[in-house]
């Protein structure tokens, strides 16, 4: 990791010295020597990394290497922004310059003889290194440690070697991926890949296909090779060669040893074109394996097939992208995890005391919990029970359940998953082991995730100057669910991936190795132990505080002022916390090196604070927040997202920042129109959906901006649009002004004014290249399609009070795949959606639109629409005979609608013909004609004569009425 830390901190000081010259005035030499001193350094780092479990010297050297080049980055950040805040343009800012000459000076030498310090440390740190125990000629040489030797040959697999454990929860994958291979005429796949994270059973599933009677029939010739990370081609090739021969001779294995690499590549093509071969490719890691090994296995007029199990996503994509099967393991459910547990630890036991059986069996499905499906857990689990003989000693594991998985050794839960570890590229283990803020089973926003990395500075600057860091950072991301890291939580129509979390296991892994690495420092506060607050370690560069929020005391407590080891946190995660409840405000100013400052708040506290009247006076003060913030010059990131302050003061000295999210829940939040006047970096603003602003809203720095949330409307809400921009920051930003880079921008509208109606044009067409939009709040009219960018890809209007059809108009837009029209955005009686209109629209909400009669929708409308959800249209008769057209449409959704509504949906209904061919039905809460009291219903439908409820109801006779003779499994 160190390698990791140095190598972000080289191109940090390249990328002053190329962009920030000026900043540098001064020490730009001694800036250039430090990093060519880094870059010496950094190639020996790699290796000793590897090798850092072998030698507590190693550890040292690479912790002391660590902490110089964070050392070396802070002295340049700080001395670049304090000397570059005082350059300037203007004759004041000329007269201000010659008044701290003399300081500069000073601060010049002062930081000069800083960083000469940190490049002497640098060269003792590279002298040293014999006296480490570390030898140049094996680390210039790269060659494998023991220990990775002894990671390989217990990885090694072999298709004959059974485990003696029962294999349950794989019954239906085996069927699927047998059929994938064997069934030619329903299936035509070349490549059937079983991807995972590490201890899913991706090989255990492998070899029950090796040996599957259908295939081993199927097939004539069968290889099995484990490929592990140290991937040696020829080995690879001669034992798949050796494996397809039929009882080979000593004769013919010594001639294809002797063969040359073209030879053997042709002989396996010509063997595999013959004959039906089944290669199995066990723990294949990487593209440039396959890319290595692919000569051999020309798939192209061949009726073999290649099996191989992967933790990486991206190997199964590449190997074969057009006939290729994608088959990915889940992990256990509850059912099957306690199944497996009992057959390796309790059922072969004897009933001769059924107590102690029954007590174990007791212990053992609270234990299996913790596995949460993972099979290797479930497994390493089963065997440490299974040697326990005692109740007294299953009650010890139960009570260490949790380091007496990961203390197992051999290849135990810590030693799988280091091997994923180990294998991530050095900028991705920092970003991995960023995850270790949250805590277990968190919903982690993948946006803001990206944006904390950009703020730590872990997300480095490609070439290409199309390439935003969010589009590093995004592919990075991605990299990592690819590898099974990762898990995706939920799913964003427009942007990907929305929230993800890790599994708890490797969460746990991933928090050992930060602290391992002095990368993070967890604070767990609760009632019973406080042990880990002042543990023993050096300066603390990242805190995460979590507990729960009647636990913690004050923050001066968790992260004592006066102790030198907190002085150079870069990140400050808080979790359950009240902001309110800090008694040492003031502290903050300690942190001067902050980055990244992010109030978490999670669901069971926003659930307490909902008991809260949010307008309590006494309170009022205490939601104020601390002054002490102005000092963080440092500082990126910043959320005070979902926290109770009222006012927060100015945020003017924050020049760094790239992310600011104000989306407190306090209504009456107040900022200075001011306070973003000197943001020069600022890429995301996120403002109150319901504030208080004196005067217009200056934004003169907003070239930068990527994302706009909820800007008041009335910023452009002026008669004349030629001077709307001139709103701006009162004639700071000139009318014709371009927010080039905005993607995301939300419009909303305050409630003290909802009763005028704004044109929103000059806005909207300001930004060329949005992709989402969403307008809140009564406007004059939709802008004209061509007016709007190209590139939206999402819509949400909600009171804008239309009163003329909005589908004349949104249907023209070429790219808009998502639309929510809600709370009374159209308030007319009829819609229609032409012909070719609605070209790529996937999802369509229509909600709360209370004056809706008729909608129609022509044939060849919306040709891809896959989902439509329709909410609380009251006056809405029928669902248009056009959705017999829209054959893609796969779900439907109807929620709060008449119960007559719904009925005209039920086979033999009026409107069945329309939606029969719709897989899925939902109806949720169906409304009686003639009755104010509504029934909590939920119905799925999987074929258009199955329906499920999910819910119970009161009513019996209602859903009779409208199912039908259909079966109903309550």
């Amino acid at each position: 990791m160190a390698e990791a830390i140095v190598s972000g901190v080289v191109a940090r000081l390249g990328d002053l010295l190329l962009r920030k010259a000026t900043s540098l005035h001064g020490v730009s030499n001694q800036v250039e020597q430090l990093q060519d001193a880094l870059k010496q350094i950094q190639s020996l780092l790699k290796d000793a990394d590897a090798r850092q479990n072998e030698s507590q010297s190693v550890r040292q050297w690479v912790a002391d290497m660590r902490d110089v080049a964070y050392d070396a980055e802070d002295i340049i950040e700080r001395y670049a922004l304090k000397v570059g805040s005082r350059k300037g343009g203007g004759i004041q800012d000329v007269l201000k310059r010659f008044a701290c000459i003399l300081g500069e000076a000073k601060t010049s030498f002062q930081t000069s003889s800083e960083i000469g310090e940190i490049t002497r440390r640098i060269f003792t740190l590279k002298s040293s290194l014999q006296d480490y125990g570390i030898k140049l000629d094996s680390m210039d040489g790269g060659g494998p440690s023991s220990l990775s030797e002894k990671i390989k040959e217990q990885r090694q697999t072999y298709a004959h070697v059974e485990h003696d454990h029962v294999v349950v929860g794989l019954e239906d994958n085996l069927k699927e991926v047998v059929a994938c291979l064997t069934e030619e005429v329903k299936y035509k796949y070349r490549v059937v890949s079983i991807c995972g994270m590490g201890g899913l059973g991706k090989t255990t599933l492998a070899r029950k296909v090796y040996h599957h009677k259908e295939v081993k029939s199927h097939f004539k010739c069968r290889a099995w090779v484990c490929i592990s990370q140290q991937c040696q081609r020829r080995d690879v090739w001669e034992g798949v060669m050796i494996s397809l021969t039929i009882s080979p001779s000593k004769e013919q294995r010594d001639e294809i040893r002797s063969m040359t690499d073209a030879e053997l590549t042709e002989k396996l093509c010509e063997v595999q074109r013959q004959n039906k071969c089944l290669v199995v490719l066990d723990d294949i890691w990487k593209v440039e394996q396959w890319n290595s090994l692919r000569a051999a296995f020309q798939m192209n007029d061949t009726n073999s097939r290649i099996l191989l199990t992967s933790r990486n996503v991206d190997v199964a994509l590449q190997v074969d992208p057009r006939r290729g099967h994608l088959h990915e393991l889940k992990l256990l459910n509850d059912e099957s995890s306690w199944e497996l547990l009992q057959n390796l630890a309790i059922s072969w036991r004897s009933e001769d005391n059924s107590n102690i059986k029954e007590e174990m069996r007791f212990l053992g499905k609270d234990m299996v919990s913790y596995c949460k499906g993972l099979p290797l857990a479930v497994i390493v689990l089963g065997g440490l029970l299974a040697t326990k003989q005692t109740l007294e000693e299953w009650e010890q594991v139960h009570r260490n359940v949790k380091s007496c998985l990961h203390q197992q050794k051999d290849l135990g839960i810590s030693m799988v998953l280091a091997l994923s570890y180990d294998d991530l590229p050095s900028h991705l283990k920092l970003c991995f082991l960023y995850l270790g803020h949250f805590p277990e089973d968190f919903e982690i926003r993948t946006k803001e995730l990206i944006q904390m990395w950009m703020a730590e500075g872990l997300i480095l600057q490609t070439g290409s100057n199309k390439e935003t860091l969010e589009d590093v950072g995004e592919q990075y991301f991605k990299e990592l669910v690819q590898r099974c890291m990762v898990q995706v939580g939920k799913k964003s129509s427009v942007a990907g991936i929305k929230t993800c979390r890790l599994h708890d296991l490797m969460r746990d892994f991933c928090v050992d190795k930060a602290k391992s690495e002095n990368f993070l420092h967890i604070i767990n506060v609760n009632h019973e132990s406080n042990e880990e607050i002042e543990a023993s370690i050096g300066e603390v560069r990242r805190a995460a505080i979590s507990g729960r929020s009647s636990d913690l005391g004050r923050l001066g407590f968790i992260l004592p002022s006066t102790s030198q080891k907190y002085f150079h946190l870069r990140s400050l995660l808080t979790f359950f916390r009240p902001l309110e409840s800090w008694k040492e405000k003031s502290m903050l100013r300690n942190f001067k090196y902050l980055r990244v400052l992010n109030f978490v708040t999670t669901a069971e506290y926003n659930r307490a604070r909902a008991m809260v009247s949010h307008f309590n006076n006494d309170n009022d003060r205490k939601r104020d927040f601390p002054p002490a913030i102005k000092s963080l010059i440092h500082l990126r990131f910043l959320s005070l997202r979902s926290t109770s302050v009222r006012i927060i003061a100015s945020l003017r000295n924050l020049k760094c920042l790239q992310t600011l999210d104000l989306r407190t829940t306090n209504w009456q939040f107040n900022f200075p129109n001011d306070m973003f006047r000197n943001m020069e970096h600022l890429r995301h603003l996120y403002l109150p959906q319901f504030s208080k602003i004196r005067g217009k809203l200056q934004l003169p720095n907003a070239s930068k901006l990527q994302t706009l949330v909820n800007i008041p409307v009335f910023i452009c809400a002026v008669e004349d649009p030629t001077v709307g921009f001139d709103e701006f920051g009162k004639n700071l930003m000139p009318s014709n002004f371009t927010f080039n880079c905005l993607h995301v921008l939300k419009i909303s509208h305050p409630f003290i004014r909802r009763d005028k109606r704004v044109d929103i044009t000059p806005m909207v067409t300001s930004c060329p290249h949005i992709y989402q939009l969403r307008l809140l709040g009564r406007i004059k009219k939709l802008p004209e399609h061509d007016k709007i960018s190209p590139h939206l890809a999402k819509l949400s209007l909600l009171h804008t009070d239309l009163e003329e059809d909005p589908m004349l108009i949104l249907e023209k837009f070429p790219n808009i795949k998502i639309l929510y029209l809600g709370n009374k955005s159209y308030i007319g009686k009829k819609m229609m959606c032409s012909v070719r209109g609605f070209p790529q629209l996937q999802s369509l909400i229509l909600a709360h639109l209370p004056n809706l009669e008729e909608w129609e929708v022509e044939e060849g409308s919306m040709p891809n629409l896959y989902h439509l959800k329709i909410v609380f249209c009251e006056d809405l008769r029928m669902v248009p005979d056009g959705l017999q057209f829209v054959g893609n449409l796969q779900k439907l959704e109807i929620v709060h609608m008449y119960s007559s509504f719904v009925a005209r949906l039920d086979e033999g209904g009026q409107d069945f013909y329309k939606i029969r061919h719709v897989p899925s039905l939902e109806v949720e809460h169906t409304m009686p004609e003639g009755n104010n009291a509504k029934t909590k219903v939920i119905i799925i439908r999987s074929s258009v004569t199955c329906y499920t409820v999910k819910t119970s109801f009161h009513e019996l006779e209602i859903f009779k009425n409208l199912i039908g003779m259909h079966d109903i499994l309550l």
